[in-house]
């Protein structure tokens, strides 16, 4: 249930897979208002507050500053574009295992990817 191998093409807003990052579980899309163009993902975890778009990545839904302030949001840019990438896999077998994509690209890489192990803990 943790795990997607779907999308190995481009990929539009509409069919990313996007993970929460704390909860480990798909995110559920909802198009933004008529007057935004785009998708917000949402966690499916009653009472979570984290979202995902491709233009701003993640972040917490709520205009509580002390919860903002507190939580640590995931950013991983895509190495050949720069773009906020999203959480598309985990391993519950390998719980250090993330597999981050881009929405724009569609490239993808690993933690386990980065170079000599020194990837920056995310906290996700």
């Amino acid at each position: 249930m943790a795990s997607k191998q779907e999308g190995l093409g481009t990929s539009t807003e509409r069919d990313l897979h996007v993970f929460c990052y704390q909860h480990h579980i798909e995110m559920l899309p909802r198009p933004l208002s008529e007057s935004a163009e785009g998708v917000l993902y949402a966690c499916r975890e009653p009472g979570c507050l984290v979202r995902y778009d491709s233009s701003h990545g993640y972040f917490i839904d709520t205009n509580d500053a002390e919860t903002i302030e507190q939580e640590t949001t995931p950013r991983v840019n895509c190495p050949n574009d720069g773009q906020l990438m999203y959480l598309a896999e985990v391993m519950p077998q390998r719980s250090s295992f993330r597999l981050w994509k881009c929405p724009e690209c569609n490239g993808s890489h690993t933690n386990e990817e980065t170079s000599g192990g020194r990837e920056k803990k995310m906290g996700a």
